[in-house]
């Protein structure tokens, strides 16, 4: 009997993924490639340089090969999104147009839709008021002015969803309520900001977080809503605002108009990474769609996780400013032995991309990209500027900073390559530095973090031990999840041979999932086992697992016979040990029959060894 997942019917499951292709929803996430039957890429649940995240779209099931997470359309949706189950399948339900039975309403509880999904209706309900303000031809006169003072047309205005927020104190919070939010909702949406004032009705005090600015929508990379930036129009601090971080929205981890840029760098492999809103809008409208920024916060590591599953080369991009400079130079910590290569471009003086690009075009920033020198060539020369007429022994001082940068890497060719060039920038002898080493090694000698020790006790690296000990069945239960099995075949698996408990539990599953013609039901087994953290992962990963043979039906039937010695073997052991214990007690009956017993699973043995098995390939 199929398992119902929380109250949504097998059927209805199985419509929304006929609905939904897999690899588009990862797609959203991760950029994969096509690799035989499968798709790969940079897993989104752990930092790795090696693609080993694959995506079989024949299955609509995604595997780690690093982590050991698996399962389907609906876990890789709960796992990215923080969703419930319902929630995931209400979002998948949506996409794919299909219906579900007694569907909650969008302001339900909590326990009907989730929080999450209230807020991001909030969120694509004041684009759509911050819009109409903008193109309302009063209101939206001075917002609409300034756009066009920065030369914005309104076709880079439509595209990136741009609005406006009037100075009114609460217009934006009394537009919501009349649409049915509620007041906690509001607050933690980040629209709206609560002022605890004597006096004054609760729902009074609540106004606008932005007033009097143009609204730029920041969204995720499902192109869903999620924050909002304000560029204020009048006098008045701080110049931009963001939204605070919030249940949808994090600034540390999200990055402006990669939604938008990751189309385009799929395609030429490299992304503008600039400093502001008004960068990435002035790049896109000059050709140039491959560009993305930070919201108002120094590049993090999650900054870099998140590029290295779309491309594998940046164009550091800032303004020719000692703060622009200075930030280049943090980024070098940052995106060290991330498997990104990493070049830069400084803004002439007085210009930022924006204005660069309005005075030069397009071809202006391409031609400075082409010039570029590597992030690590960038800081050296940084490190060493005004350092001409000191001693060599306050040059090498000067670049200690670096150094200690490169120490840090994991590659020893790429470092002697990086200490050549760093001794042959500052004309000392390599060596020199080396001397270095141990001292600033020692400054940064650390513990192995909760991150890394983590993925060293993973999933699949504790199936490693189980793939070597219980190898013929795991060869078996592959065989069955890739539906290479035949009837015959299935006559021939018998639980009890199984000596691991999770692949006798799977044999179990799939023999009540043969249909009447002997065959496996193979969604049925996934449904079954979805519900189970580990099964789940081990049936992805086998669903994942690609292999080749010479003779498929000889590797099937050598499998089969393996399995049937392994457990003959195993049955022997113990009859024997039972049989000397008999010998001891003297129990006569017991020693003849067990000693029959033996010799005739000693011919079942032996008429099973004359056949090997083809190897995969």
């Amino acid at each position: 009997m199929a398992v119902v997942r929380a109250g949504i019917p097998p059927a209805t499951l199985q419509q929304i993924r006929d609905a939904i292709d897999i690899v588009d929803v990862v797609s959203r996430y991760v950029t994969l490639s096509k690799v035989g039957q499968n798709h790969c890429g940079l897993c989104p649940f752990h930092e790795e340089k090696t693609p080993s995240f694959t995506v079989t779209s024949t299955r609509q099931m995604f595997y780690c090969f690093g982590c050991g997470v698996g399962g389907d359309v609906f876990t890789f949706l709960m796992r990215k999104e923080g969703l419930g189950f319902l929630e995931a399948v209400g979002e998948l339900a949506e996409q794919g147009r299909v219906t579900l039975p007694q569907r909650p309403s969008r302001w339900a509880s909590p326990s009907q839709s989730g929080q999450r999904k209230r807020l991001e209706h909030l969120h694509a309900l004041a684009q759509a008021w911050f819009q109409r303000n903008l193109h309302d031809s009063e209101k939206g006169k001075q917002a609409m002015a300034y756009l066009a003072g920065r030369g914005f047309g309104p076709d880079i205005v439509q595209e990136f969803g741009l609005g406006y927020a009037p100075p009114a104190w609460d217009g934006l919070a009394r537009y919501l309520i009349g649409q049915g939010a509620s007041l906690p909702d509001l607050e933690a949406s980040g629209l709206v900001v609560s002022k605890e004032t004597q006096g004054i009705s609760k729902a009074d005090r609540h106004y606008d977080r932005f007033r009097g600015r143009v609204m730029i929508p920041i969204a995720d990379l499902r192109a869903t809503v999620v924050a909002f930036g304000g560029r204020v129009l009048e006098d008045g601090t701080p110049k931009y605002l963001n939204s605070p971080d919030t249940p949808l929205f994090h600034k540390g981890r999200c990055l402006y108009g990669l939604h938008k840029a990751r189309a385009a760098s799929r395609q030429l492999d490299s992304l503008f990474l600039v400093e502001g809103y008004f960068d990435v809008l002035a790049l896109s409208q000059a050709g140039i769609p491959q560009v993305t920024a930070p919201l108002g916060t120094a590049l993090t590591r999650d900054h870099v996780s998140l590029l290295r599953r779309f491309v594998d080369k940046v164009v550091l991009t800032f303004d020719g400013d000692v703060a622009g400079i200075n930030a280049a130079l943090r980024a070098l910590d940052v995106f060290r032995d991330s498997g990104i290569a990493v070049t830069v471009v400084v803004m002439p003086s007085g210009h930022d991309p924006d204005s660069y690009v309005r005075a030069r075009g397009a071809e202006g920033i391409l031609a400075l990209r082409d010039q570029a020198p590597t992030l690590l060539e960038f800081a050296v020369t940084q490190s060493l500027d005004g350092a001409t007429h000191e001693t060599v022994e306050a040059r090498t001082r000067r670049v200690d900073a670096v150094l200690s940068i490169v120490a840090k890497g994991s590659n020893p060719v790429e470092k002697s390559e990086q200490v050549q060039r760093i001794a042959d920038r500052l004309g000392v002898r390599p060596q020199l530095l080396l001397d270095r080493y141990p001292t600033l090694v020692g400054r940064q000698r650390s513990v192995v973090s909760p991150r890394q020790s983590e993925a060293s006790a993973s999933p699949s690296r504790i199936r490693h031990h189980d793939q070597k000990e219980f190898r013929e069945e795991r060869e078996c239960v592959w065989l069955m999840v890739q539906d290479k099995l035949r009837p015959e075949h299935f006559s021939a698996l018998r639980p009890e041979a199984f000596q691991s408990p999770l692949y006798r539990r799977l044999v179990e599953t799939g023999l009540h999932r043969l249909n009447a013609e002997g065959r496996l039901d193979v969604q049925g087994l996934i449904d079954d086992t979805n519900t189970d953290d580990h099964c789940r992962d081990v049936v992805a990963e086998l669903i994942a697992s690609q292999k080749d043979f010479d003779d498929q039906d000889e590797y099937i039937q050598g499998c089969l016979r393996a399995l049937e010695r392994r457990h003959l073997r195993i049955r022997l052991d113990e009859l024997i040990g039972q049989l000397r214990i008999a010998e001891r007690e003297r129990r006569t009956d017991d020693v003849s029959r067990l000693n029959s017993r033996i010799e005739v699973l000693r011919g079942e043995k032996a008429g099973l060894s004359g056949s090997t098995t083809s190897a995969p390939r």
